[in-house]
């Protein structure tokens, strides 16, 4: 029979509270008979007392109200000795009712008979008072007859309080008594009851507890041994209740738990190692150096002994998979070279894009070597890794055991974040690849351009001999056309790209130099000699940055070969004295000897570009000056000596004492961005852009330039022009240009400039700036506000509408281009059609400067244009003279 934990308690527990219940009801049944009694007794008592007490408070108020009035005539003491009076009354009767007992009622009605003559004797003493109104009198009649008697009242009424609490005590005492006694009947109650219980929770303990016992030791056991214990261990209980069902289902639990935490170990220690080779891949560039830290990073963590790891190359057909790194490599090497897909096992694991497992390989298939031995695996795994279901490479794994199922998890879970890793180091070194071979075929389609056409005249030479040798001719035509096409929307997009530069490099410099130009010519005179000083620097160096602009763009249209050129007479003495004034003060701070010597047998003039040859010139004098420390430079212009022109060409020699350049880097320094040496980037500065714009422009003038040079001892570089006769009028070559164009300058006097300053014409007019940058519109600003002019602005084509609306005053409008939500073309067409805005002066300014952009501009409604960085002298002129029509 089974008898359950629940039976025994239920059991134990109805016999205890049998007993308990029999014990709380003869308690309860004595308790309340004594309560009952004792409630009664002590309320009567309570009730005497207090108004005992009060009936003695009242005596003496009465004789005190009584006195008071007959002293003062102050009727509201009389009002109190009526109300004492009739209080006294009612508390008498109230008492008087509630006592028993005759003893304590013969003791009271003293107290009532001698309240009822104090009352008397007073009310007749007020009578007398109120009819005589002889106040001696009736103090003597209260001394004698009425004030014995209150006097009387107060040692009467406490005598009775006394009485009252000393029977209060009496009756309490007796309760205490009769407490005592059920109490302690009901200890002694309580004590068999407990005794009893105890007996019962004995024997029923006893039979439970020894079963818990195996449990809580057991249970005890692991928790104090859980760091070092492997698993739970078993409950050996036999019982056939509650605790034998608890001790079962803890076996079966620890089974379980067992089972679980070594499934949790291995999760554990799978995430672990995937997150410490994520971490290892980080910052590596190179697939070699990926390729060697996974193999041996994952070998070891699998136990195994032997690893190869194939990337995969190449495409279509000539797919090939390739060793790339190895783990315990041997000078006999490890695994075969290269293996194409299908091939072997790599090879069709790559093929099939699976894992293949080997087990009980052959004792001849391996050797695994250390020091003390060799022997052959047992176990080969072979895994292809893949990055978006296409195969990238193969790892080949040999081990001494069995792969386990954690140890192909932690190789699926590593080669799948392996391919991405593989798959963005191969896509940056392509494109590093790719930019390095753009470059050159950049350099090269040029060539190939002027190769196509003598193909084609040879393909179709050949084209009626053979018709299989036309169709390659077609094919090969097509892909050249292509690549021309390529390398025509290449230089469009560099075109692009350096106009936009030179929009966002220009819109800053346009306020440094408008503000640097301000301070330095201190027309308020506030500004010392130093700050005009530092003010000319900034100014300096800000035109500095805008020829390095313009040489960065002048290189582009080189390259692109769109340049314009302006052929006219140059005379050759003018050469001369354009050098020596540029460069003599670079001599003398320099501390070298400059000298410029011109040939007696040459011509006075040639026919050339004048700007082109003056800035082939000054960057070679530039670079002279800069890479020689002590010694001389010259600049000798005479007829060619040596190359194709020597027989007509006039050259301009540039000799120096200067550093020297090796012999094989004198082609490497006519390329863009490139000197003669690293260090001098450094040492002497600059960009390397002069000799590589110098050349290019030298071969657009039909020219060359040659350099002759010694390490240590100087160089000479001669440029080569041909001398033509002069041609009627200045010839233009009129070329296409991608990049930016300068305004010509405008030149305008100091004095000029004063007159202006007075001029009525600049004062109280209103003009508006549209520009969205703050900067250009502060410097701007301030130019303006120093002609006496009220300026307004506007960031953006709405803005300036909105502005126009309010202000349709405004005289003339600065309008930016590049503009944001709606640009100044937008701007202008949307101006030139609202009533009163026809004919208002826009001077459009703009950064990005293309050539075709003041067409645009006329075109969109502007009535000028200039672009960015301005001057002020060329700004003040054209407002001037808008405003002036």
């Amino acid at each position: 029979m089974r008898f359950t934990i629940r039976s025994k308690l239920l059991i134990s527990f109805l016999s205890v509270a049998f007993f308990v219940t029999a014990v709380n009801i003869t308690a309860y049944i004595y308790n309340d008979k004594l309560n009952h009694s004792f409630d009664e007794l002590i309320d009567r008592r309570v009730a005497v007392l207090s108004k005992a007490t009060e009936i003695q408070y009242l005596s003496v108020q009465q004789t005190n109200s009584l006195r008071g009035y007959l002293l003062t005539q102050d009727p509201d003491f009389l009002t109190e000795l009526r109300t004492s009076n009739t209080q006294m009354t009612a508390l008498v009767d109230e008492v008087d009712n509630l006592i028993i007992k005759p003893d304590v009622q013969e003791a009271f009605q003293e107290l009532a008979n001698t309240d009822a003559s104090f009352i008397r004797a007073s009310d007749e003493l007020l009578l007398n008072l109120e009819k005589n109104h002889d106040q001696e009198t009736a103090l003597a009649y209260f001394k004698t007859a009425v004030l014995p008697i209150g006097e009387e009242l107060g040692p009467l009424s406490k005598a009775f309080v006394n009485h009252q609490q000393q029977l209060l005590d009496q009756e309490r005492a007796k309760n205490a008594s009769m407490v005592d006694f059920v109490n302690t009947m009901t200890a002694m109650l309580t004590v068999v009851t407990f005794l009893l219980t105890l007996l019962i929770g004995l024997l029923l303990s006893q039979r439970i507890t020894r079963n818990l016992f195996k449990i809580t030791s057991v249970i005890t056991g692991f928790t104090h041994d859980s760091n070092t214990a492997s698993k739970l261990p078993q409950i050996q209980v036999r019982s056939q209740d509650e605790i034998g069902d608890i001790a079962r289902s803890f076996n079966e639990m620890a089974i379980t738990l067992n089972k679980y935490s070594i499934l949790e170990e291995e999760q554990r220690w799978l995430e672990t190692n995937v997150a410490e080779m994520a971490t290892k891949f980080q910052g590596i560039n190179h697939l070699e150096a990926l390729a060697q830290l996974f193999i041996t990073t994952i070998t070891p963590l699998v136990e195994a002994s032997y690893g190869v790891f194939y990337l995969k190359e190449g495409a279509g057909r000539r797919q090939q998979l390739s060793k790339l790194a190895s783990y315990a490599y041997q000078q006999t090497g490890i695994g075969v070279e290269s293996f194409k897909t299908g091939e072997g096992l790599v090879g069709q694991a790559a093929l099939e894009n699976r894992t293949i497992l080997l087990n009980n390989l052959p004792d001849n298939y391996i050797q695994i070597t250390s020091g003390l031995g060799k022997a052959a695996p047992t176990s080969l795994l072979i895994m292809p890794i893949h990055f978006e279901g296409q195969v990238v490479a193969v790892i080949e794994i040999a081990s001494f055991h069995p792969f386990s199922h954690i140890q192909q998890t932690l190789l699926q879970q590593a080669s799948a974040h392996l391919g991405s890793v593989l798959s963005s180091i191969a896509g940056r070194m392509q494109v590093e690849q790719l930019l390095a071979e753009s470059q050159v075929l950049t350099e090269e389609l040029q060539t190939q351009s002027e190769e196509l056409r003598g193909i084609n005249e040879k393909l179709e030479e050949q084209y009626k001999n053979s018709e299989q040798k036309t169709r390659e001719l077609e094919k090969t035509k097509t892909q050249l056309e292509e690549k021309a096409r390529q390398l025509s929307l290449s230089s469009q997009y560099k075109s692009e790209f350096l106009a936009n530069m030179s929009h966002e490099l220009r819109t800053p410099l346009n306020s440094l130099l408008i503000l640097s130009n301000i301070l330095a010519t201190n027309v308020e005179g506030n500004l010392n000699e130093h700050q005009v000083k530092y003010a000319n620097t900034i100014h300096h160096s800000g035109n500095d940055l805008l020829q390095l602009i313009n040489d960065i763009l002048d290189l582009a249209k080189v390259e692109a070969g769109k340049i314009d050129l302006v052929n006219g007479k140059v005379c050759l003495h003018e050469i001369s004295e354009f050098a020596e004034q540029q460069f003599l003060p670079v001599a003398r701070q320099k501390g070298l000897k400059f000298t410029t010597v011109l040939d007696p047998d040459l011509p006075q003039a040639m026919f050339t570009d004048e700007q082109r040859l003056l800035q082939i010139i000054k960057n070679l004098l530039s670079n002279a000056f800069k890479f020689t420390e002590r010694g001389e430079v010259k600049l000798h212009i005479h007829r060619a000596h040596t190359g194709a022109l020597s027989h007509s060409g006039i050259a301009f020699s540039i000799t120096d004492t200067g550093i020297g350049i090796p012999k094989e880097k004198q082609e490497l320094i006519f390329q863009a961005f490139q000197q003669a040496d690293g260090t001098t980037n450094r040492r002497y500065g600059g960009t390397g852009l002069g000799l590589s714009i110098s050349i290019n422009m030298a071969h657009l003038l039909n020219g060359e330039i040659n350099v002759s040079s010694a390490v240590g001892k100087g160089s000479v570089f001669s440029l080569v022009l041909p001398h033509e006769e002069e041609a009627e009028g200045a010839t233009i070559v009129h070329q296409e240009s991608a990049a930016a164009v300068a305004e010509p300058e405008i030149a305008v006097e100091p004095q000029d400039l004063e007159n202006e300053l007075d001029d009525a014409v600049w004062v109280g007019k209103k003009i508006l700036i549209v520009d969205d940058d703050m900067r250009n519109i502060y410097a701007t600003t301030i130019a303006l506000e120093s002609k006496q002019v009220n300026v307004l602005f506007a960031e953006n084509g709405l803005s300036c509408l909105k502005v126009l609306k309010d202000n349709p005053d405004v005289d003339l409008i600065l309008m930016d281009i590049m503009l944001p939500e709606m640009d100044g073309y937008e701007t202008m067409r949307t101006l030139r059609q609202m009533p009163g805005f026809v004919s208002l002066p826009i001077i459009a300014l703009t950064a990005k400067a293309m050539k075709d952009d003041k067409d645009k501009c006329i075109e969109a409604g502007a009535s000028d244009y200039m672009s960015k960085p301005v001057k002020l002298e060329q700004l003040f002129a054209r407002i001037h003279t808008w405003l002036s029509r």
